[in-house]
């Protein structure tokens, strides 16, 4: 039992000693793999520095690219909605000035009665100023009112209308100005006035009646197509401000 015990108490002390002889081998190496891991991070934190930094600007160029792009794409909405617009404009703009010719028909549609002897000597005149009129001309022949129902409507629904734009209520008011001042030379003409005035005077106011309304006409029209107000006519531009109120301009 002696032998046992001390047998025993030896192999116990050899086993303390082994432990204690690997505790002294293994806490060499875990230092050093401790040192060799603390190394590899100071190595890589350069490392990761530098990729941050190589990655900085990269990520910039790419952030102003995006702003660029969306910038572009604001830009290209931007001028489509503008450019509709102005379209959108140009067509009404030039539907407003083709409107605003239209009320010359009345005028010069009155007018041809004076041109009559114009046009039995120059016949190629009646070709240019009948033609174009002559369903206006017809239709008038067919209701003898249409004309003082067409002046009246003119008169009450556009120039009175504020809601009508100016220009087109300008060149209204002067195309029934027109038609009012050929009562005068239509006095002096008809009938050469019970035979008081010579028929060389009647041929004679006629023609210059005509010529007047014409050029007047023409003027207004080709005035309106280019975007001007006709209002340079004498006396009877004047006596349209005066109706219709304001300066020369589209607004009122």
């Amino acid at each position: 039992m002696k032998g046992f015990t001390v047998t025993m108490m030896l192999l116990a002390m050899l086993l303390g000693c082994a432990t204690v002889a690997q505790a002294f081998v293994a806490t060499p190496v875990a230092m050093h793999r401790m040192s060799a891991s603390a190394m590899s991070l100071h190595a890589t934190a350069p490392v990761s520095r530098m990729t941050l930094r190589a990655n900085t600007p990269v990520a910039a160029q790419r952030l102003m690219a995006t702003k660029q792009q969306l910038a572009q794409q604001r830009g290209g909405r931007s001028l489509q909605v503008a450019g509709g617009l102005e379209m959108r404009n140009f067509v009404v703009e030039g539907a407003m000035r083709v409107v605003a010719c239209l009320p010359y028909i009345l005028p010069m549609m009155d007018s041809l009665a004076y041109g009559r002897f114009l046009f039995q000597k120059v016949p190629i005149l009646a070709v240019i100023f009948m033609k174009p009129l002559q369903p206006f001309v017809e239709l008038s022949q067919a209701f003898p009112m249409l004309s003082f129902a067409a002046f009246l409507g003119l008169f009450l629904f556009v120039v009175r209308n504020k809601a009508v734009p100016r220009f087109i209520r300008f060149n209204t008011m002067q195309a029934l100005l027109l038609e009012i001042m050929m009562i005068f030379p239509q006095i002096l003409t008809s009938s050469n006035m019970g035979g008081v005035i010579p028929f060389m005077f009647t041929e004679f106011i006629s023609n210059m009646t005509f010529y007047a309304i014409a050029t007047i006409v023409g003027y207004s029209c080709f005035s309106n197509l280019i975007g001007e107000l006709p209002c340079k006519i004498p006396v009877v531009s004047t006596a349209v401000f005066q109706q219709i109120g304001g300066g020369a301009g589209y607004d009122n």
